[in-house]
């Protein structure tokens, strides 16, 4: 079988370690790499093993090349409609980084394009390849809590990477766009029924506009930088109701320095119908307790096949079923229908910061 000739379209933090990943599958090709950042360009080069791509500073360069079947996308949010779009047109299958868009407008185009073009397209949201959430899902398909009544998520972190354009809402769709798809992804796949309503709290603490802000951060490669025009929020409190009645609940602070260091990361939890709870904790663990006894199970999860050079769990996972979704066909799981599902949750929260009230989902579809 002919190897998938891939494209990677920008090769930063995500983008780089997808470059990585998908080098080290044996049915793909890395043949082109395109980033104006050479920096970027020479860290990813670095760690391949099995290829060497032809290098490109402008995408447009590769949209008529014939020795492309798929590319990778991971530039920033407001640039995905218009790079997305050109390559679905042009006949080629796309993984695109989440969010599907930084605004809804932009995710149905995509979507269009893709439907229109007969191209597969799959999203970022690597959570739902992670071997932790796949078995807290199980869990939940045994029956093990009934149906989920409540879900929570904490994230009390650093800051974005020291890039403008996370910081600038015109650009990024704002906190709730860019990071916390991945946790209304989550909460909609744990729940199992549609969101109906959202209200949300949030502001500037400490990251304000205006000032001289000196943005740091634990992850990324970037050296620390200040930053100005911070356009988003820093911290907030969203709360979600489904037509089902469950309830979830997302609490995010930005601003930890110099990052998490009470060691607990990410918290996810559930409380089930039978009054049993089920909570991960820094992409890790799962603990069960409670509902029809007393037992308690803790779960150490296999968070190493999943993934690579201690990347996001779930990586490496999600890369190989976009490979056989393009082989076999099939909808991918973390299709643009749940991200744009999970995008419609992180825009009315958006939108309930900006106008201090509850905001119906069925607002963006009148």
């Amino acid at each position: 079988m002919n190897k998938l000739r891939m494209a990677f379209i920008g090769v930063g933090d995500m983008g780089s370690h997808h470059c990585i990943g998908f080098d080290l599958i044996p049915e793909c090709k890395v043949n082109y790499i395109c980033d104006m950042n050479q920096a970027n360009v020479e860290r990813t080069l670095a760690e391949l093993k099995n290829d060497n791509p032809v290098i490109v500073s402008d995408y447009k360069e590769l949209l008529n090349k014939e020795d492309i079947d798929a590319v990778v996308i991971s530039v920033p949010n407001y640039l995905h409609r218009e790079v997305a779009v050109a390559f679905l047109e042009a006949g080629k299958h796309v993984f695109l980084e989440k969010p599907v868009a930084h605004s809804l407008e932009d995710c149905d185009a995509i979507i269009e394009a893709a439907e229109k073009n007969e191209r597969l397209l799959q999203i970022g949201l690597v959570y739902r390849y992670s071997n932790v959430y796949r078995r807290m899902a199980e869990e939940l398909q045994r029956n093990r809590l009934g149906e989920v009544k409540l879900m929570w998520c904490k994230e009390f972190r650093d800051p974005f990477p020291p890039t403008d354009w996370f910081y600038d809402k015109k650009k990024s769709g704002g906190t709730l766009v860019e990071k916390d798809c991945h946790h209304f992804d989550i909460f909609n796949w744990m729940i199992g029924s549609r969101p109906t309503r959202v209200f949300a709290s949030g502001g500037q603490h400490v990251m304000k506009q205006g000032q001289q802000n000196r943005i740091t951060n634990s992850y990324s490669h970037y050296p620390a930088k200040v930053i100005e025009d911070v356009s988003i929020v820093d911290h907030a409190w969203v709360t979600i109701d489904y037509e089902n009645g469950s309830k979830a609940n997302l609490g995010l602070c930005m601003y930890l320095k110099p990052r998490n260091l009470m060691g607990d990361g990410l918290e996810i939890g559930l409380i089930g119908e039978n009054g049993g709870q089920m909570v991960a904790r820094n992409d890790k663990t799962i603990d069960i307790v409670g509902g029809v006894d007393f037992t308690r199970d803790h779960l150490d999860i296999d968070v190493t096949s999943d993934s690579i050079m201690g990347g996001h769990t779930g990586g490496q996972t999600q890369r190989m079923a976009f490979v056989k979704s393009v082989r076999e066909g099939g909808d991918p799981f973390a299709s643009a229908y749940v991200g744009r599902e999970a995008l419609l949750i992180a825009l009315a929260a958006e939108k309930s910061i900006m106008e201090e009230r509850y905001v119906y989902l069925n607002e963006f579809t009148r």
